[in-house]
């Protein structure tokens, strides 16, 4: 029961490979959720543009499973247009053990998992290894943040996640070494009472959502709230 929390995928993969590389099982099956796009797209775009195989998008993804020991037929990528197979999903998901989420736009991503493809409770509640980047990170949270810098709407605000965390701390993605940015991310640990990760691309965190022991990799600044130790 891992959660991989990653800003840029490639560079954070890197981070936790040796890692992962101990608790994944070349019988492994995986599923990769990509259903963030910059305008909606239908059934045939998603698999002949967005992520056809053998192109950039399929090779990161998928090559990066493989590198961890899975073999390619046992990666599913699910088609969020793909409505005659809907029923299927929940069951594609239940039987694997590690979920890909990519990043993107948070809330296109959310209103497909949650309400298109109704997928909200087999996300919440999967027992395997869940590995997010950007906002397939942040939405791994109950409540989760976007800074000004990083909203499309150019403002700071807390948004609806899935829930697979209850928020045991916060964090941010693409993080910046500027005052005005850090200062922030310490005003939020200290509104909330609870640690703040300042998760930059080239940073990576491990958590265990049995255990709750956390790991950083990389580039990862933590805020306490103030008082705490």
């Amino acid at each position: 029961m891992y959660s991989i929390l990653l800003s840029e995928y490639q560079k954070g993969m890197e981070l936790v490979y040796e890692n992962l590389k101990k608790i994944i099982k070349s019988d492994y099956k995986a599923v990769i959720i990509a259903w963030t796009f910059p305008i909606e797209i239908d059934y045939e775009r998603f698999n002949n543009e967005w992520f056809k195989k053998g192109e950039r998008r399929y090779n990161k993804y998928v090559g990066s499973l493989i590198n961890l020991g899975l073999k390619e037929e046992n990666i599913k990528i699910l088609n969020c247009y793909d409505t005659a197979n809907f029923s299927q999903f929940k069951k594609i998901i239940d039987d694997s053990y590690i979920l890909v989420i990519t990043g993107g736009n948070p809330e296109m991503l959310y209103s497909k998992v949650t309400q298109e493809v109704e997928i909200l409770y087999n996300i919440k509640h999967y027992k395997g290894i869940i590995i997010g980047a950007s906002a397939g990170a942040e939405l791994q949270l109950k409540r989760y943040f976007i800074t000004a810098k990083n909203n499309y709407y150019k403002y700071f605000a807390f948004y609806d996640g899935f829930g697979v965390l209850d928020d045991p701390f916060y964090f941010d993605v693409h993080s910046i070494n500027n005052k005005y940015y850090l200062d922030k991310l310490q005003r939020v640990a200290n509104e909330k009472g609870k640690k703040v990760f300042a998760i930059y691309n080239d940073g990576a965190i491990i958590y265990n959502r049995k255990t709750g022991n956390l790991e950083m990799f990389g580039n990862v600044n933590t805020f306490f709230p103030d008082g705490s130790k």
